[in-house]
Parts: C-alpha cells; sequence; structure tokens
C-alpha cells in the first residue's frame, strides 16, 4: 500500500483544523453572547442611578464565590461590555483577532469555574450623582428579567429514537428494528387508550345497576321458590352478607362494595350517607396519583420541546460527540410529531384513567387500577432499557443536555399553572363523577334492601290471587305499567309495617296452608266463602259490609282482579264492568258477580259456571230468578242470546289459548254459528253438539259456559223430558 505523501497528509490536518476551529468559533460566540446579556442587564441597572450608599453587584461562578471584578471585564462606556463587528440586526461577522480576545477574556473568568450559572455578589462601587456620592446595590432576588439556564436531559425512552436515527454507527437491521420499536410504542400506547375508553371495558354507568336492582327486587327477591329451610327470603339473605348464598351473588357482592366503599356496616338498614367514605377518599387520592403521573409526562415532553427549540435549525444536521450544533428541518419536524403523537396519548390516558377510576366500585380494586394505569405509560422505557439495540441506547444516553433558559416570572406562571391543574384534578371529578356515584350507590342499596324484606309471596295463576308468606328476618345480626301482578303486589307491600293490612296479598297463617293455598283452583276458591261478595259485602247496602275483616278482604278480592287485568287501584266493581267479558276475569267474575251478570236469570251463558269465577252463592240467587221465568225459548232478537254467539270466536280462542279463526274448520263453525243468530233457538235441533269443544249446547260445559237450555228450554226438551241438572225449575211444573 502506497505511503501518503507529506503534502496530502498536511492538507487533511489543516482541514481537520479548520473544522475544528469552526466549532471553536461558534463554542465561543454563544458564550459571548450569554455574557453579553447578562452583562448588558448588569449595566442597565447600574445606569438607572441607584441610590447612595448602596453596593452593586458582580459575578461569580457556579462552582464557588471567586470574584471578577469589573475591570476584568472589558467595557466600552456605559454600554455593554462586549462588543461584535457587526450591527445588531445582522448575524455576527467574528474575525480571527476579535475572537481570540474574546477567547481570552472568557479564560480569565473561568479561571476558577465555568461562567454557567451566575449569582451575584455585592462589592462596593463609587457611584457620583448630584453632587453626592454613595454606594449602589443591586439584589438579583429582587430581579424579574434575570434568567437562569436549566438542564434538559434526553429521556432513556422509545420516543427518543428519532433524535438519533441516521446519526449512529449502527447497522441497517438496528435501524430498522429500532424504528420498528417506535412504531410498536406509539401503537400500544395508542391502543391502550382505545380500549380504556371502550364500552366493553369501561362497562355500564353505575346508574344502570339502579334499575337492575329494582328489577331484581320485584322479580326475584321475594320469590318463594328461593326462600331457605330457615324460612328466610332471598332479600334478606343477601342484605344481610350471607356467605352461603348460591343465587343472586351479584347482588350480594354489589352489596359488600356499595358497604365497604361508603363505610356502612354490614347488615344496616340505615341508607344516610356517613361523614366519613373511605371509597371516596381513596379514588380521589388515586386519581391524584394518576393525574401526577401524566403531569410528569407533560413535563417532560415541555422540557424537550422547548430544549428543542434551542437548537439552530438549518438544512442539515450538525451533530458531534453526542452535542447537537444544528438540527435539520427534517428532524425537527419528526420530533414535533412525536412529541404531539406523545401529548395526545397522554391526554387521552388522563380521562380514560380518570373516568375508569371513578367507575372503580371496588375499594380493593381501586389502588390496582392505578398502579395498573402507571405501567401504560411505562411502555416506553420498558421498550427502551429491554428491546432498545445497544447502539441506540449509548447514543440516546451520551446525549448532552440541551439548556432551556428560565426567568423567575416563567416559573411562576408555571407554578400557577400546575396549581390549577392539580385543584381542577381533584375537584372537577369529585363534582362531576365521585359524589353523584355516591347518591347513586345509596339509590341502589336501597332499591336492594331497602323496606320490609321478611315476606314471601306466589301468584296462583288459576286463581289469580298473590299468595304471601312472612318469614324470618335476617339471620346475621315505584309502580310501572309493566310489572306482573306478582311485582305489583311486592311493589305495593315492600315498604309497609309487618301490621298492616295489604293491598293485593293474601297472607296464610302457617307454612302448611300456605302450601295448600297457592295450589288453589277458582272453584275452590269461589266455594270456600258463603257470600257473594258484591251484593253481600262490597255493597253498602249488604249484610257483610260494616264487617272489617269481612269487607278488608273483599277489596283485596277487587284491587287483586284489575291487577291481573292491568287496573291498578280499583275501588269500586263499576270500574271493571267492561272486562267482565274477557275469558282471563275469573277473580272480577268472583269479587263482582252482580256487575259481571252471574245473579242474573237469562244472561249470556259465557262464564257462568263456577270454575269461571262466579261464586255458588249468587247462582244460587240466579236460578231462584229463573224459576220465575216461563218455560219458553227466547227470540232470536234476545239480547243474551245475541251476545253469547257473537262472543263465541273471542271465548273459545282464550279457552284453547289459540286464536280459532285461524284454524281452517273455522269456517264451517262460523257458518253454524251465523245460523243460530238468524234462526234462533230451534237451530239447536239441527246442530245439538259444539265442533270446537265437543260439548252440548243444552248442557252448557262446566268449565266454560252454562247451560242453553235457561234460554230455550223448548228446544232442549225440557218440557217433554225435564232435566234438573240443566232444564230450568219452571220447566218441571209446566204443563
Amino acid at each position: 500500500m502506497p505511503t501518503p505523501s507529506p503534502t496530502a497528509a498536511l492538507e487533511k490536518l489543516c482541514t481537520e483544523l479548520q473544522a475544528d476551529f469552526q466549532l471553536l468559533r461558534q463554542e465561543l460566540y454563544q458564550e459571548q453572547q450569554d455574557v453579553i446579556a447578562r452583562v448588558t442587564a448588569m449595566e442597565t441597572r447600574l445606569m438607572a442611578g441607584p441610590p447612595a450608599g448602596r453596593r452593586h453587584s458582580v459575578w461569580k461562578t457556579g462552582s464557588d464565590a471567586t470574584e471578577v471584578s469589573p475591570s476584568s471585564i472589558p467595557s466600552r462606556g456605559h454600554r455593554s461590555v462586549w462588543k461584535t463587528t457587526s450591527d445588531r440586526s445582522g448575524s455576527p461577522n467574528l474575525s480571527d483577532e476579535h475572537l481570540r480576545e474574546s477567547a481570552e477574556s472568557v479564560s480569565n473568568a473561568n479561571q476558577e469555574g465555568k461562567l454557567e450559572n451566575y449569582t451575584l455578589e455585592t462589592i462596593n462601587v463609587e457611584t457620583e450623582g448630584n453632587g453626592n456620592a454613595g454606594n449602589a446595590a443591586m439584589d438579583t432576588n429582587e430581579e424579574d428579567e434575570m434568567t437562569e439556564s436549566v438542564e434538559v436531559h434526553f429521556e432513556e425512552s422509545a420516543w427518543s429514537i428519532p433524535m438519533v436515527l441516521g446519526l449512529v454507527d449502527a447497522g441497517r437491521f438496528d435501524t430498522a428494528y429500532a424504528v420498528l420499536l417506535l412504531f410498536v410504542n406509539c401503537g400500544m400506547q395508542v391502543m391502550f387508550s382505545g380500549i380504556l375508553l371502550s364500552d366493553g371495558f369501561m362497562g355500564e354507568d353505575f346508574s344502570e345497576e339502579a334499575h337492575n336492582a329494582q328489577v331484581w327486587r320485584t322479580s326475584v327477591a321475594h320469590d318463594y321458590k328461593y326462600m331457605d329451610l330457615a324460612q328466610t327470603s332471598l332479600v334478606s339473605r343477601v342484605c344481610s352478607g350471607d356467605g352461603a348464598l348460591i343465587l343472586s351473588t351479584v347482588q350480594a357482592t354489589l352489596v359488600r362494595q356499595i358497604n365497604s366503599y361508603l363505610g356502612i356496616p354490614r347488615g344496616t338498614k340505615d341508607f344516610e350517607a356517613p361523614t366519613f367514605q373511605p371509597g371516596l377518599l381513596l379514588c380521589v387520592l388515586c386519581i391524584l396519583l394518576w393525574s401526577l403521573c401524566v403531569y410528569k409526562e407533560f413535563r417532560g415532553i415541555s422540557m424537550c420541546l422547548a430544549g428543542a427549540f434551542q437548537i439552530p435549525r438549518s438544512h442539515k444536521t450538525v451533530f458531534k460527540a453526542g452535542e447537537f450544533y444544528r438540527i435539520s428541518f427534517c428532524r425537527f419536524a419528526l420530533l414535533l410529531f412525536t412529541l404531539c403523537t406523545r401529548a395526545a396519548v397522554a391526554c387521552v390516558l388522563l380521562f380514560a384513567g380518570i373516568l375508569w377510576l371513578a367507575r372503580t366500585t371496588s375499594i380493593s380494586e381501586l389502588m390496582l387500577n392505578a398502579v395498573a394505569l402507571n405501567a401504560i405509560l411505562d411502555v416506553d422505557e420498558f421498550l427502551f432499557l429491554g428491546l432498545t439495540p445497544m447502539k441506540f441506547q449509548h447514543a440516546i444516553q451520551s446525549l448532552s443536555p440541551l439548556r432551556v433558559a428560565y426567568s423567575r416570572r416563567r416559573s411562576e406562571w408555571e407554578s400557577s399553572v400546575q396549581c390549577l391543574m392539580l385543584l381542577l384534578t381533584m375537584w372537577l371529578p369529585f363534582v362531576i363523577l365521585l359524589r353523584p356515584l355516591s347518591a347513586t350507590m345509596l339509590e341502589v342499596k336501597e332499591n336492594l334492601c331497602g323496606g320490609n324484606q321478611a315476606f314471601v309471596i306466589y301468584h296462583n295463576p288459576e286463581t289469580q290471587l298473590t299468595y304471601g308468606l312472612n318469614t324470618r328476618d335476617q339471620r346475621d345480626l315505584g309502580q310501572s305499567a309493566d310489572l306482573s301482578v306478582s311485582e305489583v303486589a311486592v311493589q305495593a307491600h315492600k315498604f309497609s309495617a309487618s301490621d298492616d293490612f295489604p293491598e293485593y296479598i293474601t297472607f296464610s297463617a302457617t307454612r302448611e296452608v300456605f302450601e295448600v293455598e297457592r295450589t288453589q283452583t277458582m272453584t275452590q276458591v269461589a266455594e270456600s266463602f258463603p257470600l257473594c261478595l258484591e251484593t253481600d259485602v262490597l255493597a253498602e247496602s249488604g249484610r257483610m259490609h260494616n264487617d272489617p275483616s269481612i269487607s278488608s278482604v273483599a277489596q283485596l278480592f277487587l284491587r287483586s282482579a284489575g291487577a291481573a287485568l292491568g287496573f291498578l287501584g280499583a275501588s269500586n266493581c263499576s270500574q271493571l264492568s267492561s272486562y267482565c267479558q274477557d275469558y282471563n276475569s275469573r277473580l272480577l267474575r268472583y269479587a263482582c258477580g252482580e256487575t259481571c251478570g252471574c245473579m242474573e236469570s237469562l244472561p249470556s251463558p259465557w262464564f257462568k259456571v263456577v270454575h269461571q269465577g262466579c261464586s255458588p252463592i249468587c247462582m244460587q240467587q240466579a236460578a231462584a230468578q229463573l224459576s220465575l221465568e216461563p218455560c219458553e225459548d227466547v227470540a232470536p232478537n234476545h239480547t243474551s242470546w245475541q251476545a253469547f254467539w257473537k262472543a263465541y270466536p273471542s271465548v273459545v280462542s282464550g279457552f284453547f289459548g289459540n286464536d280459532i279463526r285461524e284454524v281452517n274448520i273455522f269456517a264451517s263453525v262460523n257458518q253454524s254459528n251465523q245460523a243460530m243468530l238468524a234462526n234462533g233457538c230451534p237451530t239447536l235441533r239441527q246442530a245439538p253438539v259444539d265442533f270446537m269443544t265437543q260439548a252440548e249446547w243444552c248442557k252448557g260445559l262446566d268449565t266454560l259456559f252454562g247451560p242453553l237450555a235457561h234460554l230455550c228450554p223448548e228446544s232442549c226438551g225440557c218440557k217433554s223430558a225435564f232435566d234438573p241438572s240443566y232444564c230450568p225449575s219452571s220447566c218441571a211444573t209446566a204443563p
């Protein structure tokens, strides 16, 4: 290999020396400008003519208190002690001689330490003014415009990778891998933010629990099927914190969380919010802790941004020995984009984290959630320390810190903003989220456990009555139109006293009686009272109207009949008269026999049987009146005859539970019915049996309708062949 010539080596050395000289020139210029600014500010204060007898200040280095006399600093009259060869509007043009003079001045001032963080010491300086000599002084702690520079170190984070891309002596794979880690870091934090704000993660608002609690209380909590062997209702066990529960564990957990969060003793029925609520206080502290973590991130972003603006920008980055002398516009734009992305992610995480913590109702999970949130912010550090190539790690760790000027005014402004943010962080979540959450928790607790807990109910669909049983108390010591009859009964009684007469529940004396009554049929209920309730009890002229025990039961039957039909709070039979001919009005016909035609001599035969609610006593009175009627067929236009055949489709549909009009055979059945309407009783001889129910018209069907022989005794042969089971008694003596 040929040896390079001395001339070429000398030229190379000169080129390197020239480059080093240019860097030294830039460094000296930067230090000169810094010192010029500081000394100019001091001279401006001195020329203001301070009072006599006070002392001026001089500079000392940040490392010791060595004084630099004013005479050692070059000055020019009363103006700045530093001078340049350029004007103030243009860029400086420093000559080699001037650079050497400036370097010597700075070197003399730097013999005892660097001129970095300047403070002021007082020395005696003679000043003259108005014929009086005195001492002048200036205290830098009172100077608002004096600034100090602070060092801003680059963070050991994946966010710092863009600063050294292309500047590190790394291989292609290391560079590509570092870029991939940057995207992974950004993607992970963005995805975490999206997941935190999703409905699936946040869950339902706690106010939804109030509705769920009300549904559970009216639909499940008082069901007799969930009563335990100790005759304790499910709601009593849930609210007392029974650890043996295998049902409604979600509600039991919710009650425990509310008690712990609000500081309510277990099993208490007091629904007032206590003064000290540990969950509320801990939630505020966790929100504050999380906010401090995010504010630390904001501080790092702002300091990095301020430091980046101190680096001169050009078309090419000048980087040497871990220090930026110039930064390219592209790299600066990439840095700004990275910082903006980082700030946006931090804002989203701050909002989502506060909302998540405010919706955490488990006091034991609050701290865990706060720590988990902090881990999201540390993803960039985890990636940097665990996966970033060593070349990039070393380059970022070796970066020289940037310097940012700070004045007292700027520091106070920043502190004011931070104080305001701190106060808002504690006050806004408390007012907007936590205080309403506390009130909602009390509402949910009252919906779950408020009022009377010690009873269970069973609704008998056959009799349409709701039966109840008083249960033991705790072992551990709004109405809506779509509510079912059982829910209405519970809703009306759950806040009543145990000795109050219920509105819709017939309480049994013992468990044995309860088991019998809850399976009773309508026939058994109708035959259990030797009274016609409407005429004997409900009517003011009734013989038992003034008996409070009988009257209360009759009123309960009436209200229950109305509730079964969707009419709540019925107080008299006339309010429910339009429901009498409905198939599901059995209890109404029992309570209001007179209004529903059970006592008429020639009513429509539909439902005039005990199985459909007509009391035997009421029907006996109707039979007595029927005996006074002549043994003759009614005319085809008779009201009862017309009503019977017109109601046939709806009544038989209710009997079978399906609309018979959708059946193909109904067309022929309807022809027969129309013939009955037009021709009257004689048609019974041609079609004596109903095709749908296979019942004989004249004899009736004991589960659906009474005998048509009451309307058509002649066509049914009651005169020629009297049958007391269905023929009117008047036909027995008819000629």
